[in-house]
This record gives C-alpha cells, sequence and structure tokens, in this order.
C-alpha cells in the first residue's frame, strides 16, 4: 500500500503559485514515527508541540533533548523539518543532514532534504535525494513530486508531467500530484506542436480542460488547502480558457489576429524582487496569460509558469495594476488574449 505522511506531521508549506504556480510546493514528507522515548519528557514535549504547529517551541524543546541523546534520528529528523517551517533552511538542511548521518537508509530523511533544497532552489540537488528516497521506498509518493517542480522549474515540462503521473499512480488520492499535473500541462501552452493555428489553439483547449480536471480533483482532496482561494481563481481561469473563444457579443474574448487594433498599454508596473527570493537566489521569468478586457481591466490570469518564494504573486499583482486602452473591433471595444513575461534576474 502506498505510504503517506499523517496529518500531524504535514509539511504543508503552499510556497505561493510556483509550481507553482505550482509552482506552488503544498506536499509531505513519508511517515516518521512520533514518540517520545521512556522518560524524555523535552522529547515529547517537542514532537507535541511540532504536532501543534508550534515550530520554534519544538524546536527548543528537541535542542535540548538531542544534548542528552545526539543520536535520536527521529528528533533531528523533527527538528529539520520544524527549521524548513520557520525559513531557517541552511540549518533545517544541516539537521536532516545529521540525521541521515545516523541512519542514511531513511527514505523519508533524504525525502525531507529533497523538499528543502527545493525551497533553496538547488534543484539538481534536490532531484538526486528525492531519486535517492525513491530508490530505498518505491511506494512514496512524495519523492515524484518533489522531482516534478523541479523539472518543471527547469522547463523539462514534459518530465514533470511524467512525475505528476507517477505520484497519482503510487497514491491516487494524493492531492499535490494533481496539482503538480494541472500545472505542468498548462505550462505547455504556446508550444509549436502543429503547424496549423486552429489545431494548435484545439490542442491547448484540451490540455486546459485536463488541466481543470486536475485541479479540481485536487481541490476535492484538500477542501482546506493553505491557498485555496487561489486554486479556485485559477481553476475559474482554466474554464475560461478551455472554452475559448467565447460567444461572439460583449462575452467573446479575441487573439490578436480577431482584432481591428490591439491592445495599447499605457502603465506596466514592475513587480520588483522579495528579500526571500533574494536570499534564496531565485531567478527566472513568471510567464502570465490574461485577459485585457474590453472594460479596462486585466482579468482571468492564469499562472503559464511560475517562480516561488513571492515572485509570481509580485508579478499577478504587477499585472493587475496594468492601465490600458483597450483592443478594438470595428471601433469597438474588445477583449483580448495577451501574454505577460516578467522576468527576475540577480546581478
Amino acid at each position: 500500500m502506498p505510504r503517506r505522511l499523517p496529518p500531524s506531521v504535514s509539511l504543508a508549506s503552499a510556497l505561493s503559485l510556483s509550481l507553482l504556480l505550482v509552482l506552488s510546493i503544498s506536499s509531505g514528507v513519508a511517515a516518521v514515527r512520533l514518540q517520545a522515548s521512556p522518560g524524555s519528557a523535552d522529547r515529547a514535549r517537542g514532537i507535541e508541540a511540532f504536532k501543534q504547529q508550534r515550530y520554534r517551541e519544538a524546536i527548543s524543546a528537541l535542542q535540548k533533548a538531542l544534548k542528552k541523546d545526539g543520536q535520536d534520528y527521529e528528533a533531528w529528523f523533527i527538528v529539520g523539518l520544524a527549521l524548513a517551517k520557520t525559513k531557517d533552511l541552511k540549518n533545517a538542511g544541516r539537521s536532516i543532514k545529521q540525521a541521515l548521518r545516523i541512519k542514511p537508509t531513511s527514505a523519508e530523511a533524504h525525502n525531507g532534504m529533497a523538499y528543502v533544497l527545493l525551497l533553496r532552489n538547488k534543484l539538481p540537488a534536490a532531484v538526486l535525494e528525492a531519486q535517492t528516497a525513491l530508490k530505498i521506498d518505491p511506494q512514496l509518493a512524495e519523492p515524484h513530486y518533489f522531482i516534478g517542480v523541479a523539472r518543471l522549474r527547469m522547463d523539462a515540462r514534459k518530465d514533470a508531467l511524467d512525475e505528476a503521473e507517477a505520484a497519482i499512480k503510487t497514491d491516487p488520492r494524493f492531492p499535490p500530484g494533481y496539482l503538480l499535473k494541472s500545472q505542468a500541462l498548462v505550462s505547455f501552452y504556446g508550444d509549436v506542436l502543429v503547424s496549423d493555428p486552429k489545431s494548435r489553439a484545439e490542442k491547448d483547449r484540451n490540455r486546459y480542460r485536463e488541466a481543470a480536471t486536475a485541479l479540481e480533483r485536487y481541490l476535492q482532496l484538500d477542501p482546506n488547502s493553505e491557498n485555496k482561494q487561489t486554486w479556485i481563481e485559477q481553476l475559474e481561469s482554466l474554464k475560461v480558457y478551455a472554452n475559448s473563444p467565447e460567444p461572439s457579443g460583449d462575452a467573446a474574448v479575441h487573439s490578436s489576429r480577431e482584432v481591428t487594433t490591439k491592445v495599447r498599454v499605457l502603465k506596466k508596473p514592475e513587480p520588483g524582487y522579495t528579500e526571500t527570493a533574494r536570499q534564496n537566489q531565485t531567478s527566472g521569468t513568471v510567464v502570465l496569460k490574461v485577459v485585457f478586457a474590453s472594460d479596462g481591466t486585466v482579468k482571468h490570469i492564469l499562472v503559464v509558469k511560475g517562480l516561488p518564494d513571492g515572485l509570481t504573486e509580485k508579478s499577478i499583482k504587477a499585472a493587475l495594476g496594468i492601465k490600458f486602452i483597450p483592443a478594438t473591433i470595428n471601433g469597438k471595444p474588445a477583449s483580448m488574449f495577451m501574454q505577460l513575461e516578467y522576468s527576475f534576474n540577480l546581478y
């Protein structure tokens, strides 16, 4: 049977839209026993604090326990997870590395290390750790998810989709697998797969439909998702693109080929870096598909490619701040699809 992390030790972090959208990270690390050794009050208190998501309290108590027993693999591992939740990623990695020194064949510890490395944007190293976890325990779904997130950030979209399918096959009730699948499918937008524009548009619409189905499944399996409203909005946008072109009239959304005059941008705010992105040296490009509506507003923002550490959210906020003169058809304002790109580079 597939193994999943009990809710009490979930690593649900939902780091933005960075897959996520995706790409966002919202997953767990394989099961670890949370049992206190006899007479270890600090250990018991730390584990209970971790279960209650009081991470700093858990770190303090478990570090006291480790002074008495430095060979406590589980304490080192849980401290690492708690440090990751408090964004102290370097020390989180050190703690999990110590757990691996004690128990090098621990699949969950290798998986935890993959999680921390992914948060630090060390993508090849994260993939290697997740692959090691799978060699030890092929029945884990989470490593496939971590590998897929890394592959998606490296623009290996087909590989990311394959890893999403592998995670779902391993555990059909693993929510992040469906989220990754949705994001991977959306990321194919704009690929020159066929020469005929109409055929290409239909392939895009079919992918949007499949992506919407996967995202709906994610929301069913994780109804209390930390970023639930974000995913609901993403789902609504997916349905718009899956059903485009819409019926004629005021509700129609057109391509650039269909309008008489194109959108004229008057003001395009720049998103700027987040401090976390600077610390993690995150760089790359956020790609959004949007509708520049006939009423002068930006609507139906779909994240085609995201970045972690708040950069996707920064890009969405910047997109919503764009001022423009709408496209026209025969002199009347018309809604038009547009693709926006926001590049983030560290110098």
